[in-house]
């Protein structure tokens, strides 16, 4: 694999005094940027002297505002103390001010506080004045009440008089109490499955919080005494917010000791799945066949513990109420796993009753364990902890807590913060293309360089030993392993500064550089998986369950093993041939809460009984319509195999029945060309693949960049980026095996070329003037303007700040959203830059195709009720309750994508990413297929490899794939009957347009 090659031509002709007047991001290099520019810009200074003064970052700087505005690092240029007053409400009411008091409403749903509250959407900004009795550092706590189904929490930005006090309040998250249903919930083979939790529309109560928890505690704002305001910008969330409050800073009694024993003999058992509330509705139990957990069933599936994948992300939070008969003192245990993070525990924050009891149930530890063990909570001295428990009713409740091991994800950050701005340092100096016959002193452009590296391995080496106190090993700490790869990696480099330019992708672009191993660290830190079995509530007098012994463990695999066999649960073995089959291509998980929802919905609805199957494999479907052994109908395919089929005539054409042009209603006409063949729709479209812009909004600002709406945009932007060793990031290079059709073709499309001819006996189209044009754009983006050819990776770049800005899809949008929580309010998405037409417009032509769904012939009464399946499947209604179904009871990583464009609008998903995403579906054209079109979309590939990498002559190059993709298509035509053995044509192969598509679908221009 290539690695990525950063900058281009225009950085040649940058001066190098030029060059080092940037500032960068860490203080050796600031310090040396400083002194060069005091040299040679008649001794203007580009840095304040005051360590305790903000920054002052230039347009021309690039460095991280995310890092140096912090909590941590604003909070210790803190010059007050904690507040030590009575709280201080805000009435809403009273200091809302302007056009905000237009959001007030009396329906205050039960508000006791206020008679009238802030009635708040996504998009509205309110205003605040209040007055602050005496200067010091406060907690804000704030009254809300989200009412309605969303399951995203309410989020906001929060300004105190103008400014952010902080980054972590650009993105405050304020979540919503979640119940797990009374009643359980089983499939039709008798399984227990995941209930919908419900929602509860009550008045919650929350601190200023850091939405991203790597601090459990609330954050300070320091205030002065008099007159101040707040501003809150709303971006997600129908919600009321009542009074906010200022108070006293509060910390967690201190631990004195474990003195009381819990004389008695009670013994309380809570069920890890059987919680009572949770602040992620993605919360669930999960059966496991293991023996340590209880309750285990050989062969029903059964839900016994709480998922670890669940459990994970700090700040969920899971509670359990339990009854206490006898007061008195008890300890609490747990049977718990814990094998995420090899050698190092996972902290939870345990609180009685709401409250954490003392500082010992703070950060508390769960040790790291591959199998299930039963640990009763301890204090430093292996002292059982208790707790003193009236009778009656109680809530125990477990927080993930991030907050002791901040400091090292923080420190983490600045170091991969510093080596990307040295990596750009040195790139402006050396350039891109380093020259073994060039002997290049780094060292004399960049002074201190060696110090600086050692420095940087010196400081991950001690974070490293600084967490070994936590660890079972008493000298590495294996879930920070890749931190010491980083680490020897940067001395390495240090040892030989002058070899740097030929290694420069060893610092932070490729996948085996400094930074990538960092940010590997970091997503094994963040990752902390606790699967809970059982919680007691004990005394002393009390025995623990214990485990099974080896004998009856054996006898339990045993059954276990045996029952295996029989359970065909979703299993196309296990059907009844009166049914319609469904085969799904997807995980047990879909095709649960698919089979839930057909016999719940469906088939009463309709009479019509159906079998859900997971697909053994969805590029068999061709060999199973041979052997006679199809279903009925297949989801979740990949949009390329229902022409494989429908070329064959092995499926149905949608578009004879009477009411398909009414079922498409929801989908965008783009979206059929793939399963279209000539006058007939084979396939409807399930879910899309969306390409949308994504950029850094941290790093446009300060480079005073716009987001482009066409490449000609991009271009003109590339200079500035480049010239600070950035880049744009265009997903064809990110398709390091095939260079497909969503990669090659958009610029072609948008500058009015063509794939086809008329009819496939004509050929391809790829060589007419205007295709050549679009093909010559897009490679001149890697050959003239210097784009990097091959990404091993565009969300780690995009993660580290040296591609702020490039076109991706879906994975990547769902990577950002739910594994770079630190991200969470410095990147967004926009439409794709396109091509400007002649009448002004601007062309966002894009591919968009990921799963379609598809009916095989049989007989008339199956294929009818096959397509009454479809029809109901591909509803908006449908699509839409699926849709916020599965996110709802797996998290927000189960995202469903559904090509349905009224449906997705009532998904869960942040409202200014659903309102690009939706209008970039009215722009997708993807390829219509031909007989030989993998042959077309193969040799597009390679002639793109041919041209971006081995600098091969356009039109030569393309003439040539023309020549080998007209001989295939004369080929496959004659296969499927449509020309004879010598090339004369029998019958035409009608080719796709977008317009006869839209004919098809019985859609006008009146209707678009």
């Amino acid at each position: 694999m290539r690695h990525k090659k950063i900058g281009g031509k225009f950085k040649k002709t940058v001066a190098v005094g030029l060059i080092v007047s940037m500032a960068l991001g860490s203080a050796t290099l600031r310090s040396f940027a400083k002194d060069v520019s005091d040299d040679s810009t008649s001794g203007s200074k580009t840095e304040s002297s005051d360590s305790d003064s903000k920054s002052s970052v230039t347009s021309e700087e690039y460095s991280s505002e995310r890092i140096s505005t912090i909590y941590t690092n604003i909070s210790k240029k803190y010059k007050l103390s904690d507040y030590t007053g009575e709280a201080v409400s805000i009435p809403v009411d009273s200091s809302v001010t302007g056009n905000s008091k237009s959001y007030l409403t009396t329906k205050v749903k039960g508000y006791e506080k206020n008679n009238k509250v802030l009635d708040l959407t996504s998009g509205k900004k309110v205003t605040l004045d209040f007055e602050v009795p005496e200067d010091g550092l406060y907690y804000m706590n704030f009254d809300y009440l989200s009412y309605d189904e969303s399951i995203l929490p309410v989020s906001m930005k929060m300004k105190v008089d103008g400014d952010y006090p902080f980054y972590e309040c650009r993105s405050l998250e304020f979540e919503t109490t979640w119940k797990l249903s009374d009643e359980p919930s089983y499939d039709r083979y008798d399984n227990e499955a995941v209930t919908i939790p419900n929602k509860q529309i009550q008045w919650e109560n929350k601190y200023l919080m850091d939405s991203s928890y790597r601090h459990s505690d609330p954050l300070k704002v320091q205030l002065t005494k008099g007159k101040h305001s707040i501003e809150l910008s709303v971006d997600e969330g129908n919600f009321l917010l009542g009074n906010i409050f200022l108070e006293a800073p509060a910390a967690v009694e201190e631990y004195k000791g474990s003195s009381d024993k819990a004389d008695g003999k009670e013994l309380i058992t809570i069920q890890g799945e059987d919680y009572t509330t949770t602040n992620d509705s993605a919360i669930h139990g999960v059966a496991e066949y293991d023996t340590s957990v209880d309750p285990y069933q050989a062969k029903d599936t059964v839900l016994n513990t709480l998922d670890s994948d669940s459990f994970s992300t700090a700040g969920r939070k899971v509670t359990y109420e339990f009854e206490v008969k006898t007061a008195g003192n008890y300890k609490i245990a747990a049977n718990y796993r814990q094998s995420e993070k090899t050698d190092f525990p996972v902290f939870c924050d345990v609180a009685i009753d709401g409250k954490v009891p003392n500082s010992a149930f703070k950060d508390y530890s769960m040790a790291y364990t591959t199998k299930y063990k039963t640990a009763t909570m301890q204090d430093s001295k292996g002292e059982d902890l208790s707790v003193h428990l009236e009778a009656g009713k109680h809530t125990i409740s477990y927080t993930i807590s991030m907050n002791p091991i901040s400091y090292i994800m923080e420190e983490i950050d600045e170091v991969m913060s510093d080596v990307n701005d040295l990596a750009l340092e040195i790139t402006k100096v050396a350039g891109t293309n380093a020259d073994k016959y060039r002997d290049l002193k780094l060292s004399k452009y960049i002074p201190n360089l060696e110090k600086t590296l050692y420095s940087y391995s010196d400081r991950l080496t001690k974070l490293e030993k600084s967490a070994v106190k936590w660890s079972d090993s008493d000298k590495n700490v294996a879930v920070m392993s890749s931190l010491l790869i980083a680490a020897k990696q940067l001395k390495s480099l240090a040892d030989s500064p002058d070899s740097i330019p030929y290694r420069i992708d060893e610092l932070s672009t490729s996948s085996n550089s400094v930074n990538h191993y960092l940010a590997t660290t970091i997503d094994n830190l963040i990752a902390n998986d606790l699967a809970i079995d059982r919680i007691y509530i004990y005394q002393d007098g009390a025995k623990l369950p214990s485990k099974p012994g080896f004998f009856k463990s054996c006898a339990m695999n045993i059954s276990r093993f045996v029952a295996s066999f029989t359970d065909q649960a979703y299993s196309t073995k296990n059907t009844n041939s009166d049914h319609i089959q469904v085969w799904v291509n997807r995980s047990s998980q879909y095709v649960q809460i698919m089979q839930k929802m057909i016999d719940e919905k469906f088939t009463p609805k309709t009479g019509i009984n159906v079998d859900i199957s997971i697909m053994p494999d969805q590029y068999k479907l061709v060999l199973s319509n041979s052997s006679g052994n199809a279903p009925d109908v297949a989801t979740g395919i990949n949009y390329t195999i229902p022409y494989e089929l429908g070329i064959r005539g092995a499926l149905v054409n949608m578009a004879q029945y009477d009411d398909f042009k009414e079922s498409t209603d929801g989908y965008e006409p783009g979206f059929f060309m793939t399963g279209s063949i000539n006058d007939g729709i084979y396939s409807m479209p399930e879910t899309m693949n969306f390409w949308v812009l994504f950029y850094r909004t941290d790093v446009l600002e300060k480079l005073n960049l716009e987001i482009p709406k066409t490449m000609d945009d991009v271009i003109d932007m590339l200079p500035k980026l480049q010239m600070r060793g950035l880049n744009f990031y265009y997903p064809t290079a990110g398709m390091t095996l095939m260079r497909n059709f969503h990669g090659t073709t958009p610029l072609i499309v948008q500058n009015g070329g063509s794939l086809y001819a008329k009819t496939a006996a004509n050929g391809t189209a790829i060589g007419n003037e205007k295709s050549v044009n679009g093909f010559t754009k897009l490679t001149d983006l890697f050959t003239v303007y210097n784009m990097p050819v091959n990404v091993d990776n565009f969300y780690q770049h995009f993660r580290n700040g040296d591609m702020p800005i490039g076109i991706a899809d879906y994975a990547t949008f769902n990577m950002l959203t739910n594994a770079a929580p630190e991200l969470s309010s410095s990147w967004k998405v926009a439409l794709i830059p396109g091509t400007q037409k002649s009448d002004g417009t601007i062309d966002r032509s894009v591919c968009g195709c990921a799963e379609s769904s598809v009916i095989f012939k049989s007989n008339s009464e199956r294929q009818k009720k096959a397509w009454e399946f479809v029809k109901w499947w591909s509803s908006t209604e449908t699509q839409a309750e699926f849709g916020q179904t599965i996110q709802i009871t797996y998290g927000g990583e189960y995202i469903w994508p559904t090509a349905n464009t009224k449906a997705f609008a009532q998904l869960p998903i942040n409202s200014d990413t659903k309102k690009i995403v939706e209008e970039t579906a009215k722009n997708v054209k993807d390829v219509a297929r031909v007989p030989g079109t993998y042959l077309l979309e193969r040799e597009m590939s390679n002639t793109f490899n041919d041209i971006a990498v081995n600098g091969d002559n356009e039109q030569t190059r393309i003439d040539k794939a023309v020549k080998t993709v007209n001989h295939e298509f004369e080929r496959k035509l004659e296969e499927f009957g449509y020309s004879d053995s010598d090339g004369k044509v029998i019958k035409d192969y009608k080719i796709p347009t977008y317009e006869s598509v839209k004919k098809l679908l019985g859609r006008t221009d009146d209707d678009e």
